[in-house]
């Protein structure tokens, strides 16, 4: 199971003001790390042994997850961490904000606030 870690960061505004936030991310261990790398590639590689029997598809379809499977192994376990959420108080309009992250997002980032939809930046914390 992925272990939960915060990290303190600074959300501003477009305006300058700023304040505290917290970034929670989840880490996983090596064993984590390769056991997610190998769903990822036996999912592809299943789907290729799929799509054998539909013909004009598996032309491209095989080949393809073929591909695919390594790629996505490859990305699974290199990342150590994942962002998840990013809690706080909104520097605009003080209210607290709870934002859903993506896999890919990276800090610094902007986004907006979820009451209000005021522009917000994320930063780390130096």
């Amino acid at each position: 199971m992925a272990k939960i870690e915060t990290q303190s960061i600074i959300i501003k505004n477009d305006q300058g003001a700023a304040s505290e936030g917290t970034l929670h991310m989840a880490a996983y261990n090596k064993q984590e790390r390769m056991k997610r790398a190998a769903i990822a590639l036996g999912g592809f590689w299943m789907l290729a042994v799929i799509f054998i029997p539909i013909v004009g598809v598996h032309l491209i379809a095989i080949p393809l997850f073929l591909v695919l499977g390594p790629v996505f192994a490859y990305k699974r376990y290199h990342a150590v961490s994942i962002p998840q959420e990013v809690t706080g108080k909104c520097p605009t309009c003080g209210e607290e904000l709870k934002i859903q992250l993506e896999t890919s997002d990276r800090l610094p980032m902007w986004t907006y606030c979820s009451a209000h939809n005021d522009p917000i930046q994320l930063l780390e914390n130096t």
